[in-house]
């Protein structure tokens, strides 16, 4: 695939970037403010925001291929939900992790989205892209 189809991609990819970059300056911070323990929480919480971005993006993406239509993708991201929800528990029940540093690394999702909105690259101009007249 080229031309338009690409730039959503790469404005959706560099949110993914952004998210993962956010959790590596989360994790330094918590490891220089709270130790290392609660920065392998942050860690862990980045790694999860950026994995659960990953997986919407790549849902979205195959969702607006079959043309919007079709219930799996509708139990696929369930399915996604619910595994968020699994690691999460799993990591708080079997773990001396502290829910704390997990939401302070999960917080790189909301902080990559926002810097890719900001920062990222801009979508084409609708003005631009006009079919010219013939003559």
């Amino acid at each position: 695939m080229s031309g338009p189809s690409e730039k959503p991609d790469a404005g959706l990819m560099s949110a993914v970037r952004y998210v993962a970059g956010s959790a590596v300056v989360l994790t330094i911070v918590a490891a220089l403010v709270a130790g290392p323990e609660q920065a392998i929480g942050a860690g862990l919480g980045g790694m999860l925001a950026t994995a659960n971005l990953l997986l919407f993006v790549r849902l979205g993406k195959a969702f607006l291929a079959q043309g919007g239509r079709g219930s799996p993708w509708v139990a696929l991201a369930i399915i996604k939900l619910v595994g968020l929800f699994a690691a999460m528990f799993i990591l708080l029940r079997h773990t001396d992790l502290s829910a704390l540093s997990l939401l302070v690394g999960y917080g790189a999702l909301p902080i990559g989205i926002v810097l890719a909105g900001v920062l990222g690259p801009r979508p084409p101009d609708d003005a631009d892209e006009q079919p010219k007249s013939p003559g």
